[in-house]
């Protein structure tokens, strides 16, 4: 570990560690988000890990969904296409932050929306145990 250190020296190994941090908090959003609706709050949802999963796998086939329409919109729309070229010929800070940008807030949002989404519905998604009696 001291020859890494050494190496990079300790304000980039301790950058690098950070960076690292954000990108585990940010990429496993959509199934920790879920997880503090589903476990915490007012009233715990039933079958709170199937709750998290199926929230998780939501938001993350809407950012799916995204990035595809992304992608065919630059392959269609040679103004776009040509933006993008000039900006990833140009690379910085700007461009960095511009990508993390639009590709990085997308999927804490659906992670957003599939919680409350999910979260609102879920008791009446789910089928009663097997020992309840149907109320008249």
């Amino acid at each position: 570990m001291m020859q890494v250190v050494e190496t990079f020296g300790l304000e980039l190994v301790a950058w690098m560690g950070g960076v690292a941090a954000g990108y585990l908090a940010w990429a496993s959003a959509p199934f920790w988000w879920p997880a503090m609706r589903a476990f915490g709050g007012r009233r715990r949802l039933p079958r709170p890990l199937l709750f998290s999963t199926c929230a998780g796998c939501m938001a993350y086939a809407a950012y799916l969904a995204l990035l595809v329409a992304l992608r065919l919109l630059i392959l269609t729309a040679p103004p776009v296409s040509a933006a993008v070229d000039q900006l990833a010929s140009h690379p910085g800070m700007a461009a960095t932050l511009l990508a993390a940008v639009v590709y990085g807030l997308p999927l804490l949002v659906f992670t957003g929306w599939a919680a409350r989404f999910l979260g609102a519905r879920w008791a009446r998604l789910l089928p009663p145990p097997l020992g309840a009696q149907p109320t008249p």
